[in-house]
């Protein structure tokens, strides 16, 4: 369809003069020039495409696939060779299928202890050693003091030539000043947190040692991991069939109007339906322009057993006027009359952006003046 010809099929769908009497109302209604004839001063003519194609289609898969333990798949249909080339009946509707390859089931023993391993992080011990290396840790109450003001960890009492230390005090003090010597068995001689030993119990280990394992909870073996700790390994070849509605739009031109403008246009346009042939090409009526895009958008997939398709066209008209510089129309028909979306122009645009960056910079300058 050549431009000349494209241009003379949508002015017969938008004359000038359809356009100008359903301008009309809306100059008048705003303040324009409604004593004279409205003139166009220019009209923009282009064809919008929208095209819907809901494709019904065939996936089909193969996976190797693995399980712990054993798998029962009783239930599951099977197949011979290729998933490709098994025949299924015709599929009512959105679905997936899960088959087995025929013959492809096998069951592995894994090498492990029924489907347990030694504990790799104690080496089957059961146990770390401690941080202690088992020698308890010093007193920290009586660091600088006696443990026990008569042996001092001896456990023989002895005649002293000095006067011994006293009791830890302040923050290392805890309890009574002295107790009971564990040691030597003197009153009121030791001190209160070790006893008169001069070591305390390690707080990690509690003077065993060693720490239970956390991965094996003392036990020395754990769950071995390749297998789930079931001792075997289950083997199949999995055939998967999804059938589905994939949905692809396009719309045509990309829009490069405002907002209300394509929300006007989904809402209230009278789109015509085009009807395509049976070989799925595109219908006449669709601008060379759009034929290309339209073509490949109805491009018949490998995985495509049916399809719908919706493909609709609609007029829009941008007009300006001569007498009404300030905004720009689009006009297309609508269900019962002609539909008109006005908007402001850009020369009214760029004259308010102008009006606005002024405006700052008086008030910039007032307030630096009053500074």
């Amino acid at each position: 369809m050549s431009d000349a010809t494209k241009d003379d099929a949508l002015s017969d769908d938008l004359p000038d003069a359809d356009i100008l009497k359903a301008l009309a109302p809306y100059v008048a209604k705003d303040g324009g020039a409604g004593a004279g004839p409205l003139r166009i001063r220019d009209v923009e003519r282009r064809q919008l495409v929208r095209c819907d194609v809901v494709r019904f289609t065939e996936r089909r898969t193969e996976t190797q696939r693995t399980a712990f333990g054993t798998e029962d798949l009783s239930a599951l249909p099977l197949y011979e060779g290729a998933i490709k080339d098994h025949p299924l009946p015709a599929p009512e509707g959105p679905a997936r299928l899960t088959l087995i390859r025929s013959g492809s089931y096998r069951l592995v023993p894994c090498p492990c202890d029924n489907g347990t391993q030694r504990c790799a992080s104690c080496s089957g011990d059961g146990r770390h050693p401690c941080s202690c290396r088992n020698e308890p840790p010093t007193c920290d109450v009586c660091l600088d003091v006696a443990p026990c003001t008569q042996c001092e960890t001896t456990g023989r009492r002895r005649t002293r030539t000095t006067k011994a230390r006293p009791a830890a005090t302040g923050a290392r003090a805890t309890g009574a000043q002295r107790i009971t010597c564990a040691v030597c068995g003197t009153a009121d001689a030791a001190c209160p947190r070790c006893s008169g030993r001069g070591r305390i119990r390690c707080p990690l280990c509690d003077g065993r040692g060693h720490e239970t394992c956390a991965r094996c909870s003392g036990r020395g073996v754990g769950t071995h991991e390749v297998c789930g700790g079931r001792g075997c390994l289950s083997h199949w070849v999995e055939g998967t069939v999804e059938y589905a509605n994939e949905k692809a739009s396009l719309w045509l031109p990309r829009p490069d109007w405002p907002d209300k403008v394509r929300d006007r246009l989904a809402g209230a346009a009278r789109w015509r339906q085009r009807d395509l042939p049976p070989g799925g090409g595109v219908p006449a009526g669709v601008d060379d322009e759009h034929r290309a895009a339209v073509s490949a958008h109805l491009a018949r997939g490998t995985v495509e057993l049916s399809r719908r398709v919706t493909l609709e066209t609609c007029p829009l008209a941008r007009v300006e006027l001569m007498d009404d510089p300030n905004r720009v129309f689009y006009v297309f028909p609508g269900t019962r009359r002609l539909e008109v979306v006005p908007t402001l122009s850009n020369q009214l645009k760029r004259r308010l952006i102008a009006a606005g960056a002024v405006i700052v910079i008086i008030v910039v300058l007032i307030m630096w003046l009053a500074a």
